[in-house]
């Protein structure tokens, strides 16, 4: 009695499994659908950190507050600074290009971040004129993405020899070779 109560438990869940189970297969790629591409940094330009004019927000990212001075990251492109003396009128003005960016911290006039896989140090007791006072090669190993993370869908297959991907942006991809489940 204990042999098909087992037998009948592993032929359900078997069952159960089979049906619950949602798998695409590359014969079901589509000719046009919405995914993520990648965004490269070539070689050698990943790494040029500087101050430029302010500009727009695209993707917001993190935020760090000091001195009436809000520091806004854009997501793989850098720093948005913003003055915030009046509360009611924020002031743009400026930007910190640092391609690779994802997160950022502070400290008196260091402002500490990572440049896709370096960490760096850069004193901004000069906004107009920003300078990498440190850098740590590869700190962060595993931050160029080889494929996006946390996504479920189909994606533009990173190619190496185009650079290191910064970033992912969605657009429509034709006839995609990648995705994750």
């Amino acid at each position: 009695m204990k042999t098909h109560s087992f037998l009948s438990v592993a032929v359900l869940f078997l069952l159960l499994s089979t049906f619950s189970c949602t798998n695409s297969s590359l014969t079901d790629i589509p000719d046009e659908v919405v995914g993520l591409a990648p965004v490269y940094a070539a070689d050698g330009d990943w790494d040029d950190i500087s101050s430029k004019g302010p500009r727009a927000i695209q993707q917001l990212n993190k935020i760090y507050y000091k001195d009436s001075i809000i520091f806004v990251g854009e997501a793989n492109q850098g720093v948005h600074i913003v003055d915030n003396h009046d509360p009611a009128n924020p002031e743009r003005i400026g930007f910190i290009a640092l391609p690779g960016n994802s997160d950022i911290a502070i400290k008196g006039d260091v402002l500490y971040a990572n440049n896709l896989t370096d960490l760096v140090a850069i004193d901004i007791s000069n906004l107009d004129e920003v300078t990498v006072l440190s850098r740590v090669s590869d700190a962060f190993p595993n931050a160029s993405q080889e494929v996006p993370a946390n996504y479920i869908g189909y994606f533009e297959c990173p190619d190496p020899e185009l650079g290191s991907v910064i970033g992912w942006v969605e657009t429509t991809l034709k006839k995609p070779q990648c995705w994750q489940e």
